[in-house]
């Protein structure tokens, strides 16, 4: 978009493509960091001029600086995410286990002394455990209670909120291509649409560009092996409309909220 015109008007899709992130994104800046914006009707409209002069001045969360239309942030993506998938029946096990001893630490050796995982050896079995241990230190309390006690679909939404939380790459993919898709009433997703994303982060998250052609690969397999088996996305790759329950609605606290921007739902589904 180099070509526009200093004082043009955007439309809320050009200033996503512009800098590269989601509507939620978007909305977060013009609600929460003052990002120069004119609502006009049900739109929303944005000054070349005044945003580029906003974010040279760190308008953005963490005080990003442009580069080449896009945003830069320094906190580097976690891409550990190749083991295994979304761990659900296993994510139950550690968390009700949590619930009995109320120490992470405790769960751990617990888990490797009883070999609860059923693991073929132990560097296995810590592998996992540890993978799954960070996911579900993602959630608060009243998250974990649920997922022990929710039913199977509530269960598969919180580990999809606790993958997302713990992965930024993953969390950022799902408010910006499949939220974004499902907004759009695009309702496939494709193995294009992974590696767009993947290629547009790279542009300023050069941690990326290390990561071999096969562990790319095998990164958007796990991801979408996640989303299918959160019940988000079908064996066809068509995305399946989310339906938060009340229950997980009333147990993610009021702070974190945007967690449900992790979900394809429109807005007043989450209300």
């Amino acid at each position: 978009m180099a070509d526009l015109e200093e004082d043009c008007w955007l439309s809320m899709q050009e200033i996503c493509r512009y800098f590269g992130v989601g509507r939620d994104t978007v909305y977060k800046w013009i609600n929460g960091h003052d990002m120069p914006a004119e609502r006009m009707g049900r739109l929303w409209k944005f000054k070349k001029d005044a945003v580029d002069a906003w974010v040279k001045a760190g308008g953005a969360t963490g005080g990003p600086k442009r580069i080449s239309g896009s945003i830069l942030n320094a906190q580097r993506y976690s891409m550990s995410f190749t083991t295994g998938s979304l761990f659900h029946g296993e994510s139950v096990t550690l968390a009700t286990l949590f619930l009995e001893l109320n120490d992470w630490k405790t769960v751990r050796e617990k888990v490797l002394s009883d070999n609860l995982l059923q693991a073929r050896t132990l560097n296995t079995s810590k592998r996992v455990c540890s993978e799954i241990i960070s996911r579900l230190k993602m959630l608060d309390r009243r998250e974990i209670d649920l997922l022990v006690h929710g039913n199977t679909q509530e269960q598969g939404y919180l580990l999809w909120i606790a993958v997302c939380r713990r992965y930024r790459f993953i969390g950022e993919f799902a408010v910006e291509v499949v939220r974004e898709r499902y907004l759009s009433l695009q309702n496939d997703l494709s193995a294009e649409e992974f590696d767009s994303f993947f290629n547009k982060k790279s542009e300023w998250h050069p941690e990326l560009e290390n990561i071999r052609p096969a562990t790319r690969i095998k990164l958007r397999q796990v991801l979408f092996k996640i989303l299918r088996e959160a019940e988000l996305l079908t064996a066809d790759n068509t995305l399946n409309a989310a339906m938060p329950s009340p229950r997980l609605l009333a147990a993610i606290a009021p702070d974190r909220r945007d967690s449900i921007a992790f979900f394809p739902v429109f807005e007043t589904d989450s209300v």
